[in-house]
């Protein structure tokens, strides 16, 4: 999980990892992404999530950090066999 180490009260990390699985879902519906890639593209979504959250706790951060975590890709699409 990227917040292991986040400081925040019990509401703010429960929107955190609300707002991750939206993205995450929202990120491998449009583009699914290899097993072996996982873990450091879901590293990256969540360092890119607590970046935007940190800049602005009450702002919608979903739709911003599907289109920055894109915009920063570099992740190869799965080989069709691995889906």
């Amino acid at each position: 999980m990227p917040f292991r180490t986040l400081v925040a009260d019990e509401e703010d990390m429960t929107n955190l990892v609300e707002v991750f699985d939206a993205a995450w879902i929202e990120i491998n519906h449009s583009t699914p992404i290899a097993p072996p890639y996982r873990l450091a593209a879901q590293n990256r979504l969540g360092e890119i999530i607590v970046a935007m959250w940190r800049a602005d706790p009450g702002a919608p951060i979903v739709e911003r950090a599907v289109a920055e975590f894109n915009a920063q890709s570099s992740v190869p699409p799965p080989d069709p066999q691995v889906l």
